[in-house]
């Protein structure tokens, strides 16, 4: 059946196949790579009209370039089938231009790397590629239909791990230092698939090495491509993620400053009501003046550390622990923490405690128990964690999964915890044993900002 197409065409059958299968499989690895973009209105008659109208343009370029063979026309006609490519993702698809930019260069670089990988593996195998695109046998001869159907196999099956491989599971985070890489990158890869293969083409027939080594170099150059375009996106990912952590941080600062303003009040009243509650005790009943001081002595309980940002945490989630009816222990030196901000003291201490709150809360009352200890082991300071949970418990790149449904803002509460870790050298572990979590972080003795 491809034969009988290709005769069809005439003397312009050569060049012409080569451009519309160029075209073909482009517009296929980039449809591949837009598969999460968004999809403009009447898709399929999109779809369909940019595929009939690319062959026909590159069934054109193929009479041209026939009629006037030289390299310049060449690099045209390639030129010309990347801008059809992408006319046509913009015109089927619609999503911001820097993530349709990369699904346009993942694409070309997947075609570049398949296309030369499997030539290569042709030379690998003694047959030469230009003679054939068979796989299974060399010599000059027509192809046979298992020879085309090993060649589009194998071409759609690297298409399909490449872009199932590379493929972001997110969205691009925008900001003008990502919208400058993916410039710079589409400019970097259209150079590459248009201009530099069109010449390469031309000297790599000159020895069997120049050939392999021709075909080696864009595979390289190919996978690289691949990389920072899916790298553009891991490090977009990254930035956000700190950008949230940092807009948490100053939440939590506001909250610290509110927090030991209440302290402050609080124990200047208990103080007050001390007073009062001495000139008329005896005028109370002894269960009422006990209630009075159990409850005084509750609110009055100034826990000391040693560092005044870890004390006002701590009798905050103390209340809180009270509160929802949980068994908060507590052991904490907190006269080593002084290389932390007051904020990340408050960030790192307040995410640990409400992070167990919410996994025991729900528990039954003997199991509503949190542990907390702070202090010196074998030179370095070691914080300890450890709870009841419940269910199951889904790590997510070795971190709990939240279990809300807004996964864009929750979940950062372990990730600031070892985001702040690894900030002066330090370490998060965590480890289940039955139904109990144990959270550690160690910091060196002596730490360093990263």
């Amino acid at each position: 059946m491809i034969n009988t197409l290709i005769g069809l065409m005439g003397a312009y059958a050569f060049q012409g196949f080569n451009l519309i299968l160029t075209y073909l499989e482009c517009y296929i690895c980039i449809a591949l790579f837009a598969r999460k973009l968004g999809r403009r209105d009447f898709f399929p008659v999109r779809v369909v009209m940019t595929l009939l109208d690319g062959c026909a343009v590159c069934f054109l370029l193929a009479i041209w370039y026939t009629e006037a063979r030289s390299l310049p026309v060449r690099v045209l006609c390639y030129s010309t089938i990347s801008g059809l490519n992408f006319i046509a993702l913009l015109f089927c698809w619609k999503d911001d231009l820097s993530e349709t930019l990369l699904a346009f260069c993942s694409g070309m670089a997947t075609y570049q790397f398949t296309n030369k990988l499997y030539p290569l593996l042709q030379n690998f195998l003694g047959i030469n590629d230009r003679e054939t695109n068979s796989l299974l046998h060399g010599g000059p001869g027509k192809a046979t239909n298992l020879d085309w159907v090993v060649f589009f196999g194998f071409h759609l099956l690297a298409f399909f791990i490449l872009s199932t491989v590379f493929t972001p599971k997110n969205k691009l985070v925008h900001n003008q230092r990502t919208a400058r890489n993916v410039i710079v990158l589409s400019i970097s890869t259209v150079a590459l698939v248009n201009i530099l293969i069109c010449i390469s083409r031309v000297y790599e027939g000159e020895s069997f090495m120049l050939n392999l080594v021709v075909k080696v170099l864009y595979v390289g150059l190919s996978l690289t491509i691949l990389t920072i375009c899916a790298g553009i996106f891991s490090q977009s990912e990254q930035e956000q993620q700190i950008n949230i952590l940092h807009q948490l941080w100053r939440q939590d600062r506001a909250q610290f400053e509110s927090v030991k303003a209440n302290m402050d009040l609080i124990n200047m009243k208990c103080h007050d009501i001390k007073h009062i509650l001495d000139k008329i005790e005896d005028k109370l009943t002894c269960e009422e003046a006990a209630s009075l001081r159990e409850a005084i002595q509750f609110y009055d309980a100034n826990i000391k550390t040693g560092n005044e940002v870890l004390d006002v945490v701590l009798c905050e989630k103390a209340m809180t622990c009270q509160k929802n009816g949980i068994s908060f222990s507590c052991m904490a030196d907190g006269t080593g923490l002084e290389f932390l901000t007051p904020v990340q003291t408050y960030s790192l201490f307040g995410n640990i405690i409400d992070n167990a709150v919410e996994a025991v809360k729900a528990l039954p009352p003997e199991e509503r128990v949190v542990s907390l200890t702070c202090h010196e082991e074998e030179g370095a300071l070691v914080i300890e964690e450890s709870n009841y949970f419940s269910g199951g418990l889904e790590l997510d790149h070795g971190l709990p999964a939240t279990s809300k449904g807004d996964v864009s803002r929750h979940g950062f509460g372990t990730k600031s915890i070892q985001y702040i870790a690894g900030q002066y050298g330090g370490t998060m572990d965590i480890k289940v044993l039955g139904n109990m979590f144990f959270l550690t972080i160690r910091f060196p003795t002596k730490p360093r900002k990263g």
